[in-house]
């Protein structure tokens, strides 16, 4: 389980959650977790890399005379990687926009902030 931590934004007082581990929501919803938590610069570099893994299987698919052996390796890749980084980078994106860390708890032990 992933550690959550409660980001307090020091000059309007805006709460947003953050989470330490992989992402299992982007691996499995794509960018969906990342509109709801009002993230368009992570959907747009989501989508960028997404369109570029497609277009360079593509690219391989048409050079390799359209044999299917490993045909979405790339973008199962580029998902992978995606769902490894995205939470670190979301939270370290909210700490270098004046986040403060308020309380961070084990998901595990169900404690309550509010």
């Amino acid at each position: 389980m992933a550690d959550t931590q409660y980001l307090l934004k020091s000059d309007a007082g805006k709460f947003a959650k953050a989470y330490d581990a992989m992402s299992y929501t982007v691996f499995f919803f794509g960018p969906i977790p990342m509109l709801i938590r009002q993230d368009i610069q992570g959907f747009i570099f989501w989508l960028v890399s997404m369109l570029a893994a497609i277009g360079l299987n593509t690219l391989m698919t048409i050079l390799r005379g359209y044999t299917h052996t490993l045909d979405g390796f790339i973008i199962f890749c580029v998902a992978i990687t995606w769902a490894v980084i995205y939470n670190n980078w979301h939270r370290k994106r909210l700490l270098k926009a004046n986040y403060e860390v308020i309380e961070q708890y084990d998901i595990t032990r169900r404690v309550l902030v509010f």
